[in-house]
């Protein structure tokens, strides 16, 4: 709230704290006075009156020479009439009241200090709690949207899964034939087994009966005619008739299980055909032995017959081929009936075939049975009761759903129960602090219309002060923003002596790094004068040494060309090792760090100072 406008003639520095709030009971204001309070106010009731203070300069001086104190019916006092001692006592009596108007006031804008806070921190606590509220019950709502979105995307997922497993109980036509095209492979390699078994005891029985050709042919006539019958009649229903998952699957398994004892039992036939062929293989061999040993024993007993013809008059022959035809008859007569024990066999197998074939009829009669039943393969019935189970699943996933969207819906009834009871203590909070704003006004514009002469004497004289403060402030503000002006400029400056020095410190660097260089070089061409003058002086003696040897050649003893020879070499090594000696004792001067050779030392102390640093 806005505190009240001060008095005129006040400092708008000074503005007084707003007054004491009524409690929520609804009290009044002056019920909150502490005994203090009412002690300082009765001195001020019984002798100072109440006069308005309309009428001051900008000083604070009043115009009149009336004075303030007292009431207006009431003779100004004349202050001859007082002594000083009296003045005195009134003025501290003056004073003590002041004081102990000025602890009262500061009291009572304690208190008043203390409620307002109070009511502030309560109002700032009803925002944040308003607040709080509000932000849950927006992420309520926003739940409830998600919760129902869900809960559509819910059921639009549950209405596909019933249209699927609607779908899925009918059998798709692809997987249909497909499992009758491998029913009808299966059949036919069964047939073609079957006429091969036909095929192998048609061969048998011409090999032993030509008479049975006709009855074989016929025989495996039928059988291709049964298996054309056999194949037509397996083929896929138009229409799947729709169980339910637990009866197809136990007559899926019992087809399973029947087609493997079918099979069983056809490799079981398989085996005693294959037995009875070699059987059948054994006999034709030991017929074809019998008629070896038949054809023999008919050539000895042609042979002898001759013999016989030939020789009459031999007696003890013809006994003797008498015994041979009857050894012949006695081992003909068991082969005839090896024969026809082989005989029986081949008809005995001749049975069991045809008994299998039934058999394996009545098999192929009740797979085609199965397979008009089973219609549904394994694989769609574990679709079937994977898709039950999800539907089931997300049913309950709907129910838990529901549940909790009937447990958010209690939870934010509550919630507005509890936001619309706050909503009412709010309300009621904001009226009680309308009433303590209003009370607090009013007390405000008591205490501005209480107020004292002297109290607006000491404003105006602290108001001069702030004002004069005030002045010297921005007098020191005015100097310091000139000195910042000046350390602005200064700044500048020195940014430019900055660049200046850092071009100077690069021109000295490199007039430094020239002079060295020029140095170097002077070093250089010192040494190589040193070294040019001390071959010119080389040259010289050798020339002197040389108009030296002349003359002696010429005016001295006359030596040996070969002695003069030897000389000369030998002087000549001399003068050669020498100048390699004094190239040899000339010092080398160089870096130890980046080994850079110097002419001299005082160009290696200065090379090694830069580079080191």
């Amino acid at each position: 709230p806005a505190p009240a406008a001060p008095a005129p003639g006040r400092s708008p520095g000074r503005r007084l704290h707003p007054g004491p709030e009524p409690s929520p009971s609804g009290n009044d204001a002056e019920e909150a006075v502490t005994p203090r309070e009412a002690g300082a106010r009765a001195p001020e009731s019984a002798a100072m009156s109440h006069q308005p203070v309309s009428c001051l300069t900008d000083k604070g001086d009043s115009p009149n020479e009336t004075t303030g104190n007292g009431p207006p019916s009431l003779a100004h006092p004349n202050l001859d009439t007082f002594t000083p001692h009296e003045l005195l006592q009134q003025m501290r009596e003056l004073l003590i009241e002041n004081h102990q108007l000025k602890e009262a006031m500061k009291l009572n804008n304690q208190a008043m200090k203390g409620r307002f806070e109070e009511l502030s921190a309560w109002t700032e606590k009803q925002k944040e709690e308003r607040l709080f509220f509000e932000t849950q019950r927006k992420e309520a709502k926003e739940r409830l949207t998600a919760l129902s979105l869900e809960n559509e995307k819910l059921k639009q997922e549950v209405g596909k899964l019933k249209g699927k497993t609607e779908r899925s109980f009918e059998v798709p036509k692809a997987e249909a034939e497909q499992e009758v095209e491998q029913l009808k492979t299966q059949v036919a390699r069964l047939q073609a087994e079957k006429v091969d078994l036909l095929g192998i005891i048609s061969e048998l029985q011409l090999k032993l009966n030509s008479d049975g050709c006709e009855d074989s042919f016929v025989e495996i006539r039928m059988a291709e005619g049964e298996a054309d019958v056999a194949t037509k009649e397996i083929k896929p229903s138009p229409g799947p008739t729709r169980t339910d998952s637990t009866d197809t699957s136990k007559s899926a398994e019992g087809a399973r299980n029947y087609l493997e004892f079918e099979a069983l039992t056809v490799s079981q036939l398989l085996l005693c055909l294959r037995e009875g062929k070699q059987k059948v293989e054994r006999l034709e061999l030991a017929l074809k032995e019998a008629k070896e040993r038949i054809s023999d024993f008919e050539k000895k007993a042609k042979d002898r017959c001759e013999i016989e013809t030939q020789t009459e008059g031999r007696t003890e022959q013809e006994k003797e081929e008498e015994k041979g035809t009857e050894t012949v008859g006695s081992e003909v007569e068991p082969l005839n009936l090896q024969v026809t024990t082989l005989f029986k066999e081949l008809q005995e197998a001749h049975t069991k075939l045809s008994e299998a074939e039934l058999m394996k009829k009545r098999l192929q009669e009740k797979c085609q049975a199965l397979e008009r039943k089973n219609s549904a393969t394994p694989s769609e019935l574990n679709e079937k009761q994977e898709l039950v189970y999800n539907n089931r699943k997300l049913e309950l996933q709907v129910e838990s759903m529901r549940s909790e969207i009937k447990m958010e819906q209690a939870k934010t009834e509550d919630e507005k129960s509890k936001l619309a009871t706050l909503q009412l203590t709010h309300n009621r909070l904001l009226q009680e602090y309308n009433n303590a704003l209003k009370t607090t006004e009013e007390l405000k514009r008591r205490e501005s219309e209480k107020v004292d002469k002297v109290v607006l004497q000491e404003l105006n004289g602290k108001l001069e002060l702030a004002e004069k403060a005030l002045a010297s402030k921005q007098l020191q503000m005015d100097e310091m923003k000139q000195t910042v002006a000046k350390q602005e400029k200064d700044l500048e400056t020195m940014a430019v002596l900055r660049a200046q020095m850092e071009v100077y410190c690069s021109d000295f660097h490199a007039e430094r790094a020239a002079r060295e260089k020029i140095h170097e070089e002077k070093e250089q061409l010192a040494l190589q004068l040193a070294i040019l003058l001390r071959d010119n002086n080389a040259f010289e003696d050798g020339g002197s040494r040389q108009s030296l040897m002349e003359m002696q050649s010429r005016h001295g003893a006359r030596a040996s060309d070969a002695d003069q020879q030897a000389y000369l070499v030998q002087r000549g090594a001399e003068d050669r090792n020498w100048m390699q000696q004094e190239q040899q004792n000339i010092p080398v001067h160089s870096c130890p760090k980046c080994g850079e050779v110097l002419p001299d030392i005082d160009t290696l102390l200065i090379h090694v100072t830069d580079c080191i640093i």
